[in-house]
Formats: C-alpha cells, sequence, structure tokens
C-alpha cells in the first residue's frame, strides 16, 4: 500500500471510522492504551506521529510490544524489510507506519468481503 493509496482510503470517512475502531481494539487487546485514537485525523503524518508517540512507551517493552504486533498481524520479516528500507527512520515512527498499513489493509479487505 503506498502513501497515495492510504491517502484515497483515510478520506473515506466510512473506512476511516473503522480504521480508528479497529485500531483501539487492536491497541486494548494487547494490553496498550489507546484513548488516542478516537481524535485522530485523516491525515498520514498526523497519524504516524500521534501513533509514533503512543509507541514510545511501549517499545521498551518487549512483551508489550510483540503482543501488539501479533495482534496486528506483522511479523518479523515484515519489520525486517521495512528497517532494511528506512534505516535511517525511527523505531516508532518506522512501526506507525507498519501498523497504519497493515490496519488499514484489514479494514479495506473486510469491507470489500463483507459486501
Amino acid at each position: 500500500m503506498e502513501e497515495l493509496e492510504i491517502g484515497a482510503y483515510l478520506i473515506n470517512e466510512d473506512l476511516f471510522k473503522l480504521f480508528k475502531k479497529q485500531l483501539k481494539k487492536d491497541f486494548e487487546t494487547s494490553g496498550v492504551e489507546a484513548g488516542f485514537a478516537e481524535n485522530l485525523l485523516p491525515e498520514w503524518l498526523f497519524l504516524k506521529e500521534v501513533i509514533g508517540r503512543a509507541l514510545k512507551p511501549v517499545s521498551h517493552n518487549n512483551s508489550l510490544l510483540t503482543s501488539l504486533l501479533y495482534r496486528v498481524d506483522i511479523n518479523e520479516t515484515e519489520i525486517q524489510h521495512a528497517r532494511a528500507l528506512n534505516g535511517d527512520m525511527a523505531f516508532e515512527e518506522l512501526m506507525a507506519e507498519l501498523i497504519i498499513k497493515r490496519i488499514l489493509q484489514k479494514v479495506v479487505l473486510k469491507k470489500k468481503f463483507s459486501v
């Protein structure tokens, strides 16, 4: 999923509501506080910043981070690939990007196949 494609999905009001709901569910099910999800805006850079900030305390807790990534469905291979492509990006920003893409992908697929 490219940034342009992501932006197109984010501006869809229904998809963005589903995205926020799924994000909150995935974070809270993993034991990560997700109150920030209510006030998100459908803007790529804003989402990366806010979710990256929410990941700061989580990035120092390996079991919590592992639980979150498992819940969102991001595996070690995807993380390594993303790090190889974006080696200069901060860890939290990189994880935020992967989380946004994966949750949006789940929401789009769920909506597509539930019709």
